[in-house]
């Protein structure tokens, strides 16, 4: 009888469905980040980013349903996520938002190598809307007080937002949900800004002393990491405040410092591209060696700086000695609003055998007439 007893047992169990673990509901999201920077002036085309800019070294993601509780989706913190281009992610999401039905609208934040370190901010997993919203690039970075002159190694700050007035719908059939956001762009938080100097082999004058800088006012003192809404199409985020003395960018330039060439005012802007003027700036700076005949550098960067946006005009000056005397020509961009996040300015200046300094297109003759400053070409 109990050898009866623990057979029917056992064939009750064997009976039985085993449950199989659940697949846990996701959802997918679609971002893009450009390989270029967006272009200052005119349809010149972009300049490309070096790889060093591109490079994305963490990606965290907030997903808030699009309502007036801003209710908490997901979050995501990925790191070495170098990609250019669509990329694909996956985040876990809860079952009861995956069974909602009609499918929600959700809001999405993206914030690409924000780190302590090199914004001075702290993201976390919990943040609102509101406070992603407030989170701005800390004083001290990618401003004039401490100056950034190489891509950090946390990369380059960016940041992308989707459509907060329309929200995005998600689609899909559970556990697999999406939601394709084309217009989630990836944009670089800061500008670069390039000075570029050179000097005729024709009996050059002596330069001593060299500096550049801008002007003050020009630099705000918070940038914010999220735009207003997506991009293109939004204008900078920036506080009111800005700094009020001047930013000296550039010291202690000498004459040994700066490249000569025979005939630098071929390096002057033509009938080109962006990114056409840019790599014949950068073949300018490199030594180049044809038929076994090696030929110097005819152009010599002194400054390369990676800068928060501006809802200002940038101003500044090439402050140096010629025989002892203090000369200061200014620069300028064309435009308010011209050095918006991830753009790209070269300001190109070469001095002529006579004394005479051409900035670009800013042709200043004699030093001591500032009323023959034209127009500047931005990147």
């Amino acid at each position: 009888m109990l050898m009866l007893f623990l057979l029917a047992g056992c064939a009750s169990s064997l009976t039985e469905e085993v449950e199989l673990p659940k697949e846990k509901p996701v959802l997918k999201i679609y971002l893009f980040a450009p390989s270029s920077p967006i272009i200052t002036r005119g349809n010149e085309g972009d300049v490309r980013a070096s790889e060093e800019e591109k490079r994305i070294s963490t990606l965290d993601v907030w997903v808030f349903e699009h309502n007036d509780a801003h209710t908490p989706v997901g979050y995501i913190h990925l790191t070495n996520q170098t990609f250019e281009g669509q990329k694909e992610i996956t985040m876990e999401i809860s079952d009861a938002f995956a069974g909602k039905d009609p499918r929600p609208y959700v809001d999405i934040y993206v914030a690409a190598n924000v780190t302590s370190s090199n914004c001075g901010v702290t993201l976390t997993r919990d943040m609102t809307p509101a406070q992603l919203e407030d989170v701005g690039i800390g004083e001290g970075y990618f401003g004039v007080i401490s100056k950034v002159s190489s891509v950090p190694i946390d990369g380059l700050p960016m940041s992308g937002i989707s459509d907060k007035d329309k929200g995005m719908q998600v689609t899909g059939v559970a556990p697999v949900l999406s939601a394709k956001a084309d217009n989630i762009i990836l944009v670089r938080a800061v500008s670069k800004i390039r000075f570029i100097l050179s000097k005729s082999t024709s009996n050059p004058p002596e330069i001593t002393d060299l500096s550049i800088s801008l002007d003050q006012g020009v630099i705000p003192t918070k940038e914010y990491i999220f735009l207003k809404g997506p991009y293109p199409g939004a204008n900078c985020y920036v506080s009111t405040g800005s700094y009020k003395e001047e930013a000296t960018l550039v010291t202690g330039i000498n004459d040994s410092d700066i490249a000569s060439c025979a005939s630098p005012a071929k390096y002057l802007f033509g009938e080109e591209t962006g990114q056409a003027y840019e790599s014949r700036i950068d073949a300018g700076l490199t030594e180049q060696t044809v038929e076994g005949v090696t030929k110097p550098a005819e152009l010599s960067e002194v400054g390369r700086f990676y800068l928060r946006e501006s809802d200002q005009k940038l101003t500044g000056k090439i402050s140096y000695r010629l025989g002892g005397v203090l000369k200061q020509p200014k620069f300028e961009m064309s435009s308010v609003g011209d050095f918006t996040r991830n753009h790209t300015w070269i300001v190109y200046g070469y001095f002529l055998g006579n004394g005479n300094l051409v900035l670009n297109a800013v042709d200043v003759k004699d030093w001591d007439d500032d009323e023959d400053i034209g127009e500047t070409y931005n990147w």
